[in-house]
């Protein structure tokens, strides 16, 4: 079984999925912290209400964010933890993917390919957000931008896309998003659910994996856009993902 972790935000998971990915046993929170005091305590109870230990599990998978700075070593530094303990493979995946992951097929039923772009918001602080963009084949369209709500809505309005916004940031400011008016092309906002975001993580890492993909145990790191304020310097080097081909 694959142990999927998240601590991008408040809301914080942890699931149990079988080989295809499906997640079969779950806890979701709301952390008034770091989900320090939640986070292992829910390991251990879907560990137990399937009865397994951890050496059983075929590999950990943990959102990287972006996200609060201690929130998000909170998950990694468990993830790794576990992997290096029980020897099997770790996969990150960066937070704003998995929050678009549930709504990249659009191009289906909407705008032509080419003509859209899926905007996933994230939660910054201080009054911004953090926003990636991508296409229906679920590759990025641009780099990825901190900044507050008015400003992106301004810079997507002004490019030649029509955009459907998504992610827990895009829900909590829906209202927000849809009173904007410098954007003409009637753009929408997607249901959020904490679940959606801990379910593609365990989608995507099964993916990965069954490709033969996992990641190296002692460089991978949280995705930061933008520093703490504790210091350190910013970054942006981690290699971003794209949908992994479904065949």
């Amino acid at each position: 079984m694959l142990l999927s972790i998240d601590t991008s935000s408040r809301y914080g998971g942890a699931a149990l999925s079988g080989d295809g990915g499906q997640v079969i046993e779950a806890r979701l929170w709301r952390s008034t912290a770091n989900h320090t005091a939640q986070l292992m305590p829910a390991v251990s109870e879907l560990l137990t209400a399937r009865g397994i230990r951890a050496a059983e599990l075929t590999g950990v998978a943990v959102a990287l964010g972006p996200g609060p700075f201690s929130a998000l070593r909170v998950g990694v530094s468990a993830a790794k933890g576990l992997a290096m303990a029980g020897g099997f493979p770790i996969v990150g995946a960066d937070t704003l993917l998995l929050e678009a992951w549930r709504y990249l097929d659009l191009a289906m039923c909407g705008p032509p390919s080419g003509q859209w772009g899926l905007v996933s918001w994230l939660d910054a602080g201080r009054n911004e957000v953090a926003a990636g963009v991508f296409g229906p084949d679920g590759q990025r369209l641009g780099d990825d931008r901190v900044a507050p709500p008015a400003d992106l809505l301004q810079q997507d309005g002004e490019g030649p896309l029509a955009m459907v916004y998504c992610g827990e940031a895009a829900w909590a400011r829906r209202e927000e998003i849809a009173a904007f008016d410098g954007n003409d092309s009637g753009c929408a906002v997607m249901p959020w659910t904490s679940a959606d975001r801990l379910w593609a993580l365990a989608e995507v890492a099964t993916r990965r994996m069954s490709e033969g993909q996992s990641d190296d145990l002692t460089t991978l790191q949280p995705y930061y856009l933008r520093m703490p304020t504790i210091g350190a310097s910013r970054r942006r080097d981690l290699v971003r993902q794209g949908r992994p081909s479904s065949s």
